[in-house]
């Protein structure tokens, strides 16, 4: 195995300086040098003084503190290369010689002023490496550098000492041509410093660049109006269960179809991964995507449709998370969408964003053997809609097939139940079926349920059951699962939570447990109610019922306020306690962000079906959860006006009652437009029509003002259903403001104040409502104490809620539910909303703007005395180091700005290397001319100066 460049170069280091050591060495007698490798740098200098001292003695004073640079330099370079002379005499050398030069040339007054100039020079060069070798003292190429100095310094020394044996006036020659040698050691020196700063001027371009495409990609999400947040979920739990139990999935690597479609090559394009629920699908090709992603080759997409996800099962979603992982692979495909899609305002809707995927899909792959492979794994496919269910395979089918003719490496992996549509659309596909791997689904499964005995084996133990019973436990529980990892997962929970005192009886329970999902639900449901009265019964339904028809998952304290506003009443002053969730725990789980869902998606079917004891009606949940919109809206109409007592409002919000405010800000008007279905929707007797009624007037009285937007924003009433509500006018006035609020795109020129909790700010709309609820949630973050509220309630507030007070203020962002933890987070999120404002003149470095007015008070401000308004160049900042070279700097400007790449009018980073390199090359030109028409200049003075001596001394013969 070769060794790394850098010790290749710190090797070639070493050996350069023990050259120069060895020249120098044969140079100097021993009698001179017999003391060198003793002589300390503080012995030079005190030599130095002692010079001094004797030249002062025959009034020929010298000034020898010009060499207290030298000596201060040469302690930084010997700090420097200490390293590279670890072990050998060669340090000490540097100086010693200095000692005995200046003791040999004392008696010759104008030499030895030649000698101190000389070492003073070379001693303003050293002083460069008090900062150089703090910054590079770990860079090989740096090694080498410093053994170049010290190879300069000991042939100096060697010149210096060869002649000041001779007489004065030839060693004042040859102390002459040292220094113009050392002159083009400088011009060395320039040139490793430019180097460097052209090595830095890279790295500075190469982080811009990495910058300026992080914030390119987010907005590009925003354009794309995408919100991660469910797939990161779905895969933390994915990725948990894989992690805790690595064994089970691994047949699936094994299998023939899987292996033919995992290699990175154009056949066997497509797979149906096809099973029944509870099998473990989702958790396979959370595997397998982990798998993929161990090869830096592969470029692996993921989607994952959940009902507990309402919108992972929208097509729009899907096409839009599959579309941003593919551009997140390259840094030109960001740039372009956004340049061409997102600075250009185009829309970003479905038939826009399918043609962009084959676009992406196309640019990605390449030409074939150059392309990188793309692996698409989309699961629960049979979620989504079957109308949609056509649009997904057909958009993927369209994509693989112009892979396919391409002769690239485009594959697709779906994974889903069987149905009769699928059946018909697949038929041709290759299809692994987890029916037909009942044995490896078996195996699976038993390593499964061997962790989790064992996880119980003391208690087990206590029951007379030892390590081989556990195992024959584990073989019982995954024969009888048929290959259901769910009914395998209810079946020891079912024997972890009930109480035997025989081993025999846990034996049994594994024999009479129901087989079938439907029937152990329906078996968990009865055990669960048997004992409930109707009223209990119901609440329960409520329970799951949020949990399966909610627009997003809510969290706890979302959840609990939801719950208190059920009846309709909008006075309530109780919050539901907890513990009521966890009646319901062997159908649902929780999450780590405190939202719930199913222990599985079948869980939800089967709560639809006629034959559940517990039957939940999609229809009557949506008329429940619209209740509880509109309720808690009036609630808050009157709690958050500035006029309501203040101590009152903070102990309501510090209870959690109004934890449910934002969702219902932001879905109330779904759930009127669903519900109200003909005119006279509203005007039937019951508690849905008598709080919309309420919710109506109140707004109708607020006198609410839509006039914010313009034309072009406002929805088409036929097709919202909003001519239906004109009945009550102020509902209909707020519904129209708020689907205008959902089609804005970005903010405009300034963003609405918001207040505090000591003085909200006046109710004109719903969203004051929310403005002032946030205020009120900010003030409370702040304090330490409250009456009537214990400091764990308090600590608990503050940990639900603080991201409640800090959510986009854009309706159509996703984040506009889900906050931030500060406004600082949430400010950088909502400037990429906004097209940044960069202001224009040259050398001013303040931030991007979000708005034009914000520009122009800036420009007057800041920059009322410039005359006119210039680009600013990305290589404006390079004149400051070559003031002299300005028309090259303005001639690299012209051609940076006049690049056009394939995606857009900006230059490419290796474009942008290129002209820094020739910049950097013109302006080494002009400082190696300097510096070599100073040391002609320096030449001539100095033979002028050696004529006019020697015409003296010719004068001084004669006479």
């Amino acid at each position: 195995m070769p060794l790394p460049k850098r010790d290749r170069k710190v090797e070639a280091a070493k050996r350069t300086i023990h050259e120069a050591f060895d020249d120098l060495s044969r140079a100097v007698s021993p009698e001179d040098s017999h003391d060198f490798s003793s002589v300390t740098l503080e012995n030079v200098q005190n030599a130095a003084l002692d010079i001094e001292n004797q030249l002062g003695a025959r009034s020929s004073l010298r000034n020898m503190r010009r060499l207290m640079p030298l000596f201060s330099g040469l302690q930084h370079y010997s700090a420097a290369i200490e390293v590279l002379c670890n072990g050998t005499p060669y340090l000490p050398w540097i100086w010693a010689p200095i000692k005995l030069i200046l003791k040999v040339a004392s008696d010759y007054v104008e030499a030895i002023e030649q000698i101190i100039k000389a070492y003073s020079r070379i001693g303003e060069s050293l002083n460069r490496f008090r900062v150089l070798d703090a910054t590079f003292s770990q860079n090989a190429s740096f090694q080498q550098t410093l053994a170049v100095f010290y190879t300069n310094i000991l042939r100096f020394h060697k010149q210096a000492y060869t002649f000041v044996r001779r007489s004065c006036l030839e060693t004042g020659r040859e102390i002459d041509r040292e220094a113009n040698a050392y002159h083009i050691a400088e011009a060395r020196d320039t040139r490793d410093k430019l180097e460097a700063w052209r090595q830095d001027a890279l790295a500075k371009l190469a982080r811009d660049e990495e910058e300026q495409t992080a914030g390119h990609l987010q907005t590009i999400s925003t354009w794309l109006k995408l919100d991660d947040a469910d797939q990161v979920a779905i895969l933390d739990k994915l990725s948990t269960e894989g992690t805790r139990y690595p064994e089970t999935c691994g047949w699936v690597l094994t299998n023939p179809t899987m292996v033919s479609w995992l290699k990175p090559q154009p056949d066997l394009a497509f797979v149906w991964l096809q099973g029944n629920p509870g099998t473990g699908k989702s958790t396979i090709v959370g595997k397998l995507a982990t798998f993929l992603r161990t090869s830096p080759k592969s470029l692996v997409i993921t989607h994952f449709c959940t009902s507990s996800y309402a919108s992972s099962t929208q097509y729009d979603k899907i096409l839009r998370s599959l579309l941003f992982q593919l551009v997140n692979a390259n840094d030109d495909l960001i740039a372009h969408i956004y340049w061409e899609y997102v600075v250009c305002k185009k829309m970003a809707s479905v038939t826009t964003l399918e043609q962009l995927m084959e676009t992406v899909v196309i640019t990605l792959l390449g030409e074939p053997g150059q392309s990188q492979p793309i692996y698409v794994l989309l699961d629960g496919l049979d979620e989504v809609e079957a109308g949609k269910q056509r649009q997904v395979i057909s958009l993927i089918r369209k994509v693989a097939s112009g892979a396919k003719a391409r002769g690239t490496v485009f594959k697709v992996l779906v994974s889903c139940r069987t149905s009769p549509f699928l059946e018909k659309v697949l038929k041709k596909q290759p299809v692994v079926s987890l029916s037909d791997e009942k044995e490896c689904l078996e195996e699976a499964i038993w390593i499964y349920a061997s962790h989790r005995l064992n996880a119980d084996a003391y208690k087990l133990s206590q029951l007379g059951l030892r390590e081989s019973d556990l195992t024959d436990l584990g073989r019982s529980v995954a024969r009888k699962a048929d290959g259901m990892f769910l009914w395998a997962r209810l079946v020891i929970d079912y024997l972890a939570t009930n109480i035997f005192h025989s081993c025999h009886e846990i034996t049994a329970a594994i024999d009479t447990l129901p087989h079938k999902l439907s029937e152990f639900y329906e078996r968990i449901l009865t055990n669960t109610i048997a004992n409930f009265d109707p009223r209990s019964v119901d609440r329960m339904r409520q329970i799951l019922g949020w949990i399966a028809f909610a627009k997003r998952p809510l969290r706890k304290s979302e959840f609990r306020s939801a719950l208190s506003f059920r009846a309709g009443d909008p006075k309530v002053d109780e919050l539901v306690p907890s513990y009521i969730f966890d009646m319901c725990a062997p159908l649902i789980e929780e999450r780590r962000d405190s939202s719930f869902t199913f222990i599985h998606v079948s869980v939800k079917d089967y709560l639809q079906t006629p034959q559940s004891t517990l039957l939940i009606a999609e229809d009557k949940v949506i008329r429940e959860h619209g209740i509880a919109s509109v309720t808690c809206l009036l609630s808050g109409l009157k709690v958050f006006q500035p006029d309501y007592p203040n101590f009152d409002r903070s102990l309501r919000v510090l209870k959690g009652l109004h934890g449910f405010h934002i969702y219902a800000t932001e879905y109330w008007v779904d759930y009127i437009l669903s519900i109200v279905t003909s005119p006279d929707a509203l005007s039937q007797p019951g508690l849905l029509p008598s709080v919309v009624d309420d919710l109506s007037k109140n707004l109708d009285s607020l006198g609410e003002s839509f006039n914010t937007f313009d034309d072009k924003d406002s929805p088409t009433p036929s097709e919202n259903g909003l001519d239906l509500l004109k009945a009550h006018k102020g509902l209909h006035t707020s519904a129209i403001a708020a689907l205008k609020a959902r089609s804005r795109k970005e903010f405009g020129d300034k963003l609405g104040e918001e207040g505090s909790a000591a003085d909200l700010g006046q109710v004109q709309e719903l969203r004051d409502v929310l403005v002032n609820y946030q205020a009120t949630i900010k003030s409370l973050l702040l304090i330490q104490d409250f009456p009537g509220v214990t400091p764990e309630e308090l600590e608990l507030f503050k940990r639900e809620f603080s991201t409640s007070a800090y959510t986009c203020r854009l309706t159509s962002c996703p984040r506009a539910t889900a906050g931030f933890d500060t406004n600082g987070l949430r400010l950088q999120h909502e400037a990429t909303h906004s097209q940044p404002l960069q202001c224009l003149y040259p050398s001013c470095q303040y931030p991007p703007f979000v708005s034009t007015r914000a520009l122009k008070n800036h420009e007057n401000e800041c920059h009322k005395m410039a005359q006119g308004r210039k680009r600013i160049r990305r290589v404006a900042a390079w004149s400051q180091y070559d003031p002299e070279g300005s028309r090259q700097v303005e001639r690299a400007q012209t051609q940076v700005d006049g690049v056009q790449t394939p995606m857009g009018p900006h230059p490419s980073q290796a474009q942008q290397v290129q002209l820094l390199q020739q910049l950097l090359q013109m302006t080494f030109v002009t400082n190696l001319q300097q510096a070599q028409q100073q040391m002609i200049q320096y030449q001539r003075q100095q033979q002028a100066t050696r004529q006019a001596m020697l015409a003296q001394q010719y004068s001084e013969q004669r006479l």
